[in-house]
């Protein structure tokens, strides 16, 4: 059993969450962008703590039966603890929750962690998003992928 704390984060939470979004992403999104995500109607922002510590935090938007995810994190000293495969199943749960069958994501086409994950987790790729992400040798591409059965996922 999990000791890991996995719950929705508030407006309250925005310190922790950019604290930890500082430690994930360079450059790291602003504390208004952040803020105005945690309070969003078609935002859903959730977090997994440990020790009463933010560890990872995923940041989604919704429209009607589907979600994008936005972006999601882990604390570099806590990755390949398996945070991250936790924290999306636990947002697949609630995606289901919210009456969501598909969601989408774009990841970084060097980001071979993440993309193993959204394989193992049922997410297929949709296209390719020539030079999208900047990168200090110039850019770099994204990977579109989705998941259009989350309820089948959950039961796994």
């Amino acid at each position: 059993m999990s000791s890991n704390l996995l719950r929705p984060l508030t407006a309250a939470e925005l310190p922790q969450l950019s604290e930890l979004e500082a430690c994930c992403f360079t450059p790291p999104w602003s504390d208004a962008q952040l803020l105005s995500y945690l309070s969003g109607e078609r935002y859903l922002c959730y977090g997994i703590w440990q020790a009463e510590r933010l560890n990872g935090f995923a940041l989604l938007s919704t429209v009607l039966d589907e979600a994008e995810l936005l972006q999601i994190g882990v604390r570099p000293e806590c990755r390949g603890q398996g945070l991250a495969s936790e924290l999306m199943h636990y947002v697949h749960e609630q995606l289901q929750r919210c009456g969501v069958n598909r969601n989408m994501l774009e990841v970084r086409s060097s980001n071979d962690a993440a993309r193993k994950l959204y394989r193992r987790l049922g997410y297929q790729q949709d296209g390719i998003r020539k030079g999208y992400y900047p990168t200090d040798n110039g850019s770099e591409d994204a990977i579109l992928m989705s998941c259009n059965n989350l309820i089948l996922l959950s039961e796994r």
